[in-house]
């Protein structure tokens, strides 16, 4: 008999943590219907980053619009190969920028570079 009373009890608080997460998710659902957030790689068209370096100098450039949105936020940042699949950021050159717009362009540039390969990354 107890230990039917304890199965109760588990059933019924899994139960009650189970409506909860479905009202929440309800919740969610029409708060999102006023305000949709979206990744920008499900809404960006023609997304380019591009990296040119001349001498000691690396030039980034990052470039991106999107149909319908209120605002885009990237974060561009230049990347030194170190080896086996490793990328190390190089310091001072990580940039960010958000436009009230439907268009981004950006571009940076960073000098006194060491020799090595390097690679620019936009998010």
């Amino acid at each position: 008999m107890k230990c039917s009373k304890i199965i109760s009890a588990v059933l019924a608080a899994i139960m009650t943590i189970g409506m909860a997460t479905v009202a929440s998710a309800n919740e969610l659902s029409s708060a999102l219907d006023t305000e949709i957030v979206m990744p920008a790689y499900e809404i960006a068209n023609n997304p380019v980053s591009q990296l040119s370096i001349s001498g000691t100098t690396a030039t980034c450039t990052s470039k991106t619009n999107g149909t319908s949105v209120k605002s885009i936020t990237a974060e561009q940042t230049l990347e030194k190969y170190w080896g086996l699949w490793i990328w190390n950021e190089v310091d001072g050159a990580n940039w960010s920028k958000t436009v009230k717009a439907n268009n981004l362009y950006m571009t940076n540039n960073k000098s006194g570079l060491d020799s090595g390969t390097y690679r620019t990354k936009t998010s």
